[in-house]
């Protein structure tokens, strides 16, 4: 990766929208400091004038050497907090759920938390209750189309209000054309899942639980753990590969 993600946000700054940002990008104008020469030539009416944007570019240039995650967190676009890995990588917490089914009668029976290149994983029954006790309420979550499922399907069971800045990769990928699924898109990004667990879906995710609770069959609840875990740790290698089709092609 070349360059400071951070710093080649122009949306950071008050009247730049993704529409204007890509205008200026089409110009050549990539980063803080060319914003500012930019606008030292072009004068340009539909930008700050010059005077408050070097204001602003004294105020994030303090804010990123002092590494103030939180005020980045606040201040960027949910889909452009892709741009906070490079810096701030610990503080990302990528999360899947599996659930007995999609009514409002299923409920969640294993979740795992991939952090710090650590797994945690949570059980309907052992411990599943603790879930919330271990993120850290200013962490991003990183999800792959949690905002419509995943949170809203905790949030529900749970009583509670997720709170958390989220970066969900279903609509960071589509962003760049890639679509169908997350395993799809993993393949799509030249991801290849190991042999034992390649194969399976979301659709047995619930059968494995049952034949658990009714047959106590440990077998199935491992195979379930290791899918669910398997999908929580490819949510960072799909991050990844991401940023590095939005770096290298320019489509930031």
């Amino acid at each position: 990766m070349s360059g400071s993600h951070l710093r080649q946000s122009l949306q950071l700054f008050s009247g730049i929208g993704e529409k204007k940002e890509k205008q200026l990008f089409g110009v050549g104008v990539y980063d803080w400091s060319s914003l500012l020469a930019y606008q030292r030539a072009a004068n340009d009416p539909l930008l700050p004038i010059l005077s408050v944007l070097e204001d602003r570019y004294e105020q994030l240039q303090r804010e990123l050497e002092e590494a103030n995650f939180t005020f980045f967190s606040k201040e960027l676009p949910s889909l452009e907090y892709w741009r906070l890995w490079q810096h701030f990588p610990e503080r990302f917490c990528f999360l899947d759920i599996e659930t007995t089914g999609i009514s409002d009668s299923s409920v969640t029976t294993v979740v795992s938390l991939f952090q710090n290149e650590t797994i945690r994983t949570f059980e309907r029954g052992k411990d599943l209750e603790f879930l919330f006790d271990s993120i850290d309420p200013e962490d991003i979550l990183v999800t792959y189309n949690g905002r419509r499922f995943d949170i809203p399907f905790l949030e529900r069971e749970f009583h509670y209000k997720v709170k958390n800045p989220q970066l969900d990769l279903m609509n960071l990928l589509h962003s760049i054309g890639i679509k169908g699924g997350l395993k799809k898109s993993e393949i799509q990004l030249g991801l290849v899942r190991p042999e034992a667990i390649a194969g399976m879906d979301g659709r047995e995710a619930p059968l494995l639980w049952f034949s658990y609770q009714q047959t106590n069959n440990k077998e199935a609840l491992d195979k379930l753990i290791a899918y669910n875990r398997e999908d929580t740790k490819n949510l960072k290698l799909v991050l990844e590969k991401t940023i590095d089709l939005l770096t290298e092609n320019r489509l930031f």
